[in-house]
């Protein structure tokens, strides 16, 4: 099976890490399994925001650390780790929000990017766009209206 991937355009006025955070909910209600790739700064955000942006509910997550024990829906991932994503193949969705696409995600991942509203963040997403239909991803593009 054939990888999706769901670029999602941001308004200027849509926060992106909290635009991550209820993309996050979204597929955790439909009972997904979710890695989120991205800087280990931004993690740290992310991960902090995850806490703390809505009152009444818990995301279960944590940070991906080697030889940690997969037992959370939600797994936060360095690039560093990206080279071995079939010891995630429990994992049906992947938000990246890193620079370069996640080409490892060939088979049975559905992954999500975000397109910041800067002409730079768009530059860097067109060129991902061209890179996963290079490699025969299915692509979807529509404005985030989480």
């Amino acid at each position: 099976m054939k990888s999706t991937v769901n670029f999602y355009s941001l308004e200027k006025s849509q926060d992106l890490h909290l635009s991550i955070c209820t993309l996050i909910r979204e597929l955790y209600k439909l009972s997904g399994q979710i890695i989120i790739c991205d800087s280990h700064s931004n993690l740290e955000k992310i991960n902090k925001l995850l806490w703390t942006f809505e009152q009444n509910s818990f995301l279960p997550h944590k940070i991906y650390e080697p030889r940690a024990t997969l037992d959370t829906p939600i797994l936060l991932l360095t690039e560093k780790y990206l080279n071995n994503l079939l010891i995630f193949k429990e994992y049906d969705s992947i938000i990246n929000n890193l620079d370069e696409p996640i080409i490892q995600a060939e088979n049975h991942f559905k992954v999500y990017e975000f397109v910041e509203s800067s002409e730079e963040k768009k530059i860097i997403s067109r060129k991902k766009y061209t890179i996963y239909k290079n490699n025969n991803f299915d692509l979807n593009h529509k404005k985030y209206n989480g």
